[in-house]
């Protein structure tokens, strides 16, 4: 049997669903709105008849009649062998919003959602159907709400601003605030800005997605190089380069030969190479040379581990360039520095079929994913001795 406490949470679950705010929206009706609950059985009527009597007198205590709001009553009549005719309670419901929103403590709640619900869909109508789906979107932002739909019709009024957060000139907006809401932000600017304005490849928020989504400036990766000429670096001044990503793809250097090498370490110690460069410590951030077209017309040579994470990423870049060569990842360096061999963590390695790799590479990559030459083969590029590296650079220069 169902008590008025368990009818008040019954009916905070309703509102936790999102029915009620919904509905709003919508304009459909679904007051009076009923709350289904056990009915006592005649058998229980005459055994706990105390019982069912004090159960009755609770819930018509605490219902509409009683207090002036909350859930109503309608009552059937019962008869029974030994009692004679009962009323028991058949219908327990509310019947207006109102009543149920007092009882659970909502009105003021409902209202400002029905306050901001109003203001969005005046400035921004389109917004309609995900208020619908999420109307707790609103509430759980209540305070900042106003500020949010200021940025919304910023980014109306300027799509792809290419400026910094930090430039953005919004009254009562800073550029913390957008940080703090870039979730809720991008909902609403996915279904507000015409698709030249979003860059979709860009889903995720993490590693400044927000900005790159929506055309914003932001702190860009760098591009870590170095210049090995020992002639035309002496000319350029600087030979140590970190330059943000989108500058370097336009970079254009006038060196014919570049080498990319996954250890920080080895870029830094590279020696001298006439007419070519190093770029260094990018590991699975090579994709972010991708679309360097000047890259297209240079000679590629990447120095990676040996192991099945280098193989992939030779690969990957492969992909991207298909001119790319291998340095130092073939089997006679591996069985070469084998007491240096470590193991590739298990959970970690590449098992995937690799179509940018030669027949040597995958041979190679397919005995050390088939632990045909020990268990989880791994040789790190920076255990290779550095007259290993001048030597190829002498054989293949």
């Amino acid at each position: 049997m169902i008590g008025p406490g368990e009818i008040k949470a019954k009916a905070e679950k309703i509102w936790q669903s999102g029915l009620l705010l919904r509905a709003y929206l919508t304009g459909e009706e679904v007051f009076p709105l009923d709350i289904p609950f056990r009915k006592p059985t005649g058998k229980e009527a005459l055994e706990r008849f105390a019982e069912v009597r004090s159960w009755m007198l609770s819930l018509r205590e605490a219902g509409k009649d009683s207090r002036g709001f909350g859930y109503a009553l309608e009552f059937a009549a019962v008869n029974h062998r030994q009692l004679g005719e009962q009323r028991f309670p058949s219908r327990i419901f509310f019947e207006t919003l109102p009543d149920l929103l007092r009882l659970i403590g909502r009105q003021r709640d409902f209202e400002r959602f029905r306050e901001l619900a109003e203001l969005t869909l005046a400035a921004h109508p389109s917004l309609r159907p995900w208020l619908e789906q999420s109307p707790f979107n609103v509430l759980d932002n209540r305070e900042s709400w106003p500020r949010l739909l200021c940025v919304c019709a910023y980014f109306l009024d300027n799509p792809v601003p290419r400026r910094y957060l930090r430039e953005l000139d919004i009254p009562g907006v800073d550029s913390k605030f957008v940080e703090r809401n870039r979730r809720i932000l991008r909902e609403m600017l996915d279904i507000l800005l015409p698709p030249a304005a979003i860059d979709r490849t860009v889903t995720s928020l993490a590693g400044s997605g927000f900005e790159r989504r929506f055309g914003l400036r932001y702190d860009e990766p760098l591009v870590r190089l170095r210049l090995l000429d020992p002639t035309s670096a002496a000319a350029c001044g600087p030979t140590d380069l970190s330059i943000p990503l989108s500058q370097f793809l336009f970079f254009a250097p006038p060196y014919q030969q570049v080498f990319i090498t996954e250890n920080k370490i080895n870029g830094l110690s590279f020696p001298p190479v006439a007419d070519a460069l190093v770029i260094f410590g990018l590991g699975y951030g090579i994709q972010a040379l991708k679309e360097a077209d000047w890259l297209r017309r240079k000679e590629i040579v990447y120095w990676g581990d040996i192991d099945t994470h280098g193989f992939a990423i030779l690969s990957q870049l492969r992909g991207y360039f298909p001119q790319t060569r291998s340095m130092l990842m073939d089997r006679e360096t591996l069985l070469a520095f084998r007491h240096l061999w470590v193991a590739e963590e298990a959970d970690k390695r590449c098992a995937a079929a690799l179509v940018h790799l030669d027949g040597e590479e995958r041979r190679l990559y397919d005995e050390l994913r088939g632990n045909a030459l020990g268990e989880h083969v791994r040789l790190e590029q920076e255990r290779i001795a550095f007259s290993r590296l001048r030597r190829w650079l002498d054989e293949n220069g």
